[in-house]
């Protein structure tokens, strides 16, 4: 069994949906009908907020666990969204639709490997985008992180179902990886995992958005709108048109 396959049936308890995330995306984008797309949805808590307060929703997420997982949502629902397994990279493929706001939150984006990658995620994202539509995007202030030599993350606790969920963090700068290791300890279990992250700093991701066509970049410390400080900011919260 894979990994993600395991964390599936406890990611909503690992990631419940953010009250601040909801009325940030909600602030930008306007109220419903709008559409939306949710990439790196996970298994799609958000896409179902979102879809439940009247906006269509179009969520993609590259594992099938977690596809899977958010399709048995909507039929519990009894919603309507459009639930995509699929590459981040590959979106202008897959999707026939332009959105008046696209978001990609919890660190998703820093799992592509490099810069590279991540230009052509924000030019696929651009070209899926309505005229007047925006990007929100969501990391670890990674300036914050090297600087400090940051070894680990705070562990997610989950008092209802008896979870810990570590995240540690080890730094290799000669290939400009973060190795990122998980541990989720649950029913007597424990669930290891590591994967490299590419930890980019605010000044590039900001060009890269310029040089993928966006016009406008606004950067915040978290998803209550506070100004971001690369020193002190625990995120980095961006909205680009």
């Amino acid at each position: 069994m894979g990994f993600y396959e395991e964390i599936s049936k406890y990611y909503d308890y690992i990631f419940p949906v953010g009250k601040e995330q909801v009325n940030f995306i909600m602030k930008v984008v306007g109220k419903p009908p709008k559409a939306l797309l949710d990439v790196a949805c996970g298994t799609g808590g958000y896409a179902i907020e979102f879809a439940k307060q009247g906006y269509a929703v179009t969520a993609i997420d590259l594992d099938s666990k977690m596809i899977e997982a958010l399709r048995t949502k909507i039929l519990s629902h009894s919603l309507t969204i459009n639930a995509l397994q699929g590459n981040m990279l590959e979106l202008s493929n897959q999707l026939n639709t332009k959105y008046d706001l696209a978001f990609c939150i919890g660190n998703s984006l820093v799992h592509l490997d490099e810069e590279k990658e991540i230009e052509i995620f924000l030019k696929e994202m651009k070209s899926s985008l309505n005229t007047e539509g925006s990007l929100v995007i969501q990391v670890i202030n990674y300036d914050r992180v090297l600087a400090n030599n940051v070894r680990s993350l705070p562990t997610i606790e989950n008092e209802e179902i008896g979870l810990k969920f570590k995240r540690i963090y080890r730094h290799d700068p000669a290939i400009n990886k973060i190795f990122f290791k998980t541990i989720l300890e649950v029913g007597g279990n424990v669930i290891e995992n590591e994967i490299p992250l590419y930890p980019i700093l605010a000044d590039n991701i900001v060009a890269l958005l310029s040089n993928a066509g966006y016009n406008k970049v606004q950067l915040y410390g978290d998803f209550k709108g506070s100004e971001f400080d690369k020193n002190n900011s625990y995120a980095l919260v961006l909205v680009a048109s």
